[in-house]
């Protein structure tokens, strides 16, 4: 929880305990593209990376700190980011702003 949380408020979107309400508000429409964008990606980086982590110590032994597993989100975050520049540069401003104050 810890994880998701931290990367959650960075990201401006309100975590919630429940994951039927986080599912709920990550589909909420009102809020503006960018937003979504960036609360949808910064789920989906945590689940994938805390589902590696999972794996990792479950069949490989291998154990990283809360610490390091924020440390990797945030630099696949940027890297997604950085990736739809060229495709999208308006979006990619906007989500830079909001990830980066």
């Amino acid at each position: 929880m810890h994880v998701w949380s931290t990367i959650a408020r960075r990201s401006r979107f309100s975590p919630s305990a429940s994951w039927d309400q986080t599912i709920a508000d990550l589909q909420l429409t009102h809020r503006p593209r960018h937003q979504r964008y960036l609360s949808i990606l910064c789920w989906q980086c945590s689940m994938y990376m805390i589902w590696s982590e999972r794996n990792n110590r479950l069949h490989r032994h291998i154990f990283k700190p809360p610490e390091a597993i924020i440390s990797s989100i945030e630099a696949t975050i940027r890297a997604k980011i950085s990736a739809i520049r060229y495709s999208s540069p308006r979006l990619s401003s906007s989500v830079f702003s909001v990830w980066n104050p």
